[in-house]
């Protein structure tokens, strides 16, 4: 008898130790059933190598891998690890300590980076001397008029301790035309003038969207309006600009986003989607990390623009050493907001393998 063994979906052979072994193929692994409904797998290769020796009766031999049985046959070759799904307790005591990791990774360094970047760019704006800050301010308004921002309704709002009411109310009134003009009043009223606040002493400067202003604080930041100018253009000057700020909100999609990839059990090896819910919900899980970046990316491509833009005019109107101070300025910027899409990113990747680690599927030990 020739013992070579040929391409099979499955067959059965009597072994040395007289059991009968039925072996299975799928993609190059070969699983071994025997009578005892003890099972073990190898690369097809290796089967090969180490049976094709022993191998005697060789049955159903179809040059394809799926392959009928009966249900006694059925039994032993697909017998699969049976798998104990997570207690209550183990699932919540795995979100929390997911959450945490999530949060760390996410917030921590950023907070610390955002710090960091501050500092240099207040720094580089501090340094101006009051001709360069007056021409910095005279570029702006010039601008405005050539670009045809004015036409289109823009302006430059300089901010002072004197008009504190008015930023505060121009702030409460982008809230009201963002995703977060159904809060209540009194609270859009006390984050518009935190936010109100931070311009006027010069922790932060903005382009007011709703009122179309480019609010400028006194000194600190001045570099910086030159990519506030950028985001005017986009909003008034340009479709794709336009489309992508409107786009922004995206970013609120890695809120559901971590909840579906923390909360969700993970799945058993080869345990296969229930219907259509669960498999979007099982690949968002997978894929968290990727995604939660994704969602950035309008908001990082908007800023990018807006850089660009703003160092455009920098460098066509201002003397080469104060466009360079301004390209600096705005690229540190940029890098706030690059880490925050990548720490968002890596805190939920993070959090969600600590989860799993902690709440997952564990196999029950076969009893013979």
């Amino acid at each position: 008898m020739n013992n070579e063994i040929k391409p099979f979906a499955a067959f059965t052979y009597k072994a040395p130790d007289g059991e009968i072994d039925t072996a299975t193929k799928n993609n190059n692994i070969s699983t071994l059933a025997n009578d005892k409904n003890a099972t073990s797998q190898a690369e097809l290769k290796d089967f090969k190598k180490e049976f094709a020796a022993t191998a005697q009766q060789l049955e159903n031999t179809p040059l394809k891998d799926e392959v009928s049985f009966n249900k006694n046959e059925e039994a032993a070759i697909n017998q699969k690890q049976q798998y104990k799904k997570p207690n209550i307790g183990t699932i919540i005591a795995g979100i929390l300590a997911g959450t945490t990791v999530n949060s760390l990774t996410a917030n921590l360094p950023k907070n610390i980076i955002s710090s960091k970047v501050f500092e240099e760019m207040a720094k580089l704006s501090d340094g101006l001397s009051k001709n360069e800050y007056k021409k910095i301010e005279d570029t702006l308004k010039e601008t405005i008029k050539s670009s045809g921002l004015a036409d289109k309704g823009v302006s430059l709002l300089k901010a002072t301790a004197e008009n504190a009411d008015e930023i505060e109310q121009i702030m409460v009134g982008e809230i009201d035309n963002g995703f977060l003009k159904y809060l209540p009043k009194k609270f859009k009223e006390l984050l518009g003038g935190v936010f109100g606040s931070q311009i006027c002493s010069g922790e932060n400067a903005c382009y007011a969207f709703a009122s179309k202003k480019i609010i400028m604080p006194e000194k600190e930041l001045g570099l910086a309006m030159f990519h506030e100018m950028g985001h005017a253009m986009n909003a008034n000057l340009s479709k794709v600009g336009k489309m992508l700020q409107k786009s922004r909100g995206l970013s609120l999609l890695a809120i559901p986003i971590s909840l579906i990839a923390l909360f969700k059990t993970k799945k058993a090896p080869n345990e296969e989607p229930k219907n259509k819910i669960d498999k979007a919900t099982t690949f968002i899980k997978n894929n968290a990390g990727k995604l939660t970046f994704a969602t950035f990316l309008p908001v990082l491509i908007e800023e990018g623009l807006a850089t660009i833009k703003g160092n455009k005019i920098a460098k066509q109107m201002l003397s080469p050493e104060l466009a360079k101070k301004v390209a600096k300025t705005n690229a540190l910027g940029y890098s706030t907001y690059l880490a925050l899409a990548a720490l968002s990113g890596l805190g939920i990747y993070l959090g969600t393998k600590v989860k799993d680690a902690i709440a997952k599927p564990k196999p029950i030990e076969n009893k013979e």
